[in-house]
């Protein structure tokens, strides 16, 4: 982002890092028998719409959905602003809503996506293609209860497979947690970077989650009608779904404070057992070095060290000091 414009209002800029793809934009228009796809923003009447756009580095095309939808500068701006927070405000025409969507494939991935709900229309824009929606595109030939049912259903749909692939990426995270537990408990000892990445996903994943539970609630309850009542049993069943990974977050991130706990404390006691070593062994050279010493003095007079088996008798002296210090510590219970 260029310094002026951080001073100019409604600023449109995108401030991602995938500035290379190329902005398209693919219009599903239908109805229960018929379904158009097209590569603008023109819609037909009597039709429902699902407008999906990839790549946000052409600010001009994607500005051309003002001349048919009644969208305030400053949610663009938003749309362009890919640090922005999870959310789902209710605006005068239209739901605007950010996603932060985390799953596994292959290896874990983070998608942005941001949102408008309209009455007869859905557009989510995108970085790049969303692999977190594959699921969604078959549904549109296939499943003509989607077709049948209006834009709030189509709305319903996209926050489940959100929810699914959060709650895949929760069971992968548990089976790696409990590899970790296994390693710390057995080990005493773990991947110091899994064991950050593994926390780093988690405080993610509950960043990108609680705040859709708590405002997901006000839309559906909204006065001006977004939500139709025979949706709502499935937003009631979507709102269960989150609660209840809500909660196995909230569980999780308890298990990995005292795991991490844990950890330091092991780190501790082999620490401390080292200590305790390294004291011992100067504990038994104390006495050792202070006969060394006594000995080693120049007296002229000392006749103890013209005996001719002073060395041996000095030297089994000490053996017998140190094993008996140990022998000592043994009973004492300082060491096992």
């Amino acid at each position: 982002m260029k310094f002026k414009d951080y001073f100019t209002p409604k600023s449109m800029v995108y401030t991602g890092e995938h500035t290379n793809i190329k902005t398209t934009i693919k219009h599903y228009q239908y109805n229960k028998t018929d379904l158009i796809i097209t590569r603008d923003f023109d819609k037909k009447p009597d039709l429902k719409h699902y407008i999906q756009v990839i790549g946000l580095s052409d600010v001009d095309a994607i500005m051309k959905l003002k001349d048919v939808y009644p969208v305030e500068p400053f949610i663009l701006e938003d749309v362009f602003n890919v640090s922005q927070r999870n959310k789902i405000e209710e605006r005068k025409d239209y739901i605007f809503a950010v996603f932060h969507v985390n799953y596994f494939k292959d290896s874990i991935r983070e998608d942005y996506m941001s949102l408008l709900f309209f009455k007869d229309t859905i557009i989510t824009f995108h970085e790049k293609e969303p692999d977190c929606l594959e699921a969604l595109y078959p549904l549109f030939e296939s499943y003509n209860e989607l077709r049948e049912r209006g834009s709030d259903f189509l709305f319903y749909q996209i926050l489940d497979i959100i929810t699914d692939r959060h709650i895949d990426l929760m069971e992968h995270t548990q089976i790696e947690t409990e590899k970790i537990e296994e390693e710390i408990l057995e080990y005493k000892s773990v991947d110091q970077e899994a064991f950050y990445q593994m926390r780093k996903t988690l405080l993610k994943l509950k960043s990108n989650v609680t705040p859709i539970l708590t405002q997901l609630d006000s839309i559906v309850s909204s006065q001006k009608g977004y939500i139709q009542n025979e949706q709502s049993p499935y937003f009631d069943d979507l709102k269960d779904h989150l609660s209840r990974l809500d909660d196995r977050l909230n569980e999780a991130r308890e298990l990995m404070r005292h795991l991490l706990d844990l950890h330091i404390n092991n780190q501790s006691n082999k620490m401390n057992e080292i200590m305790k070593t390294l004291t011992l062994f100067s504990a038994i050279f104390i006495p050792l070095s202070f006969l060394t010493g006594f000995f080693g003095m120049n007296f002229v007079h000392f006749d103890v060290l013209e005996y001719e088996y002073a060395v041996l008798i000095f030297v089994f002296s000490c053996i017998i000091l140190a094993l008996g210090m140990l022998y000592l510590f043994k009973r004492m219970n300082w060491f096992k």
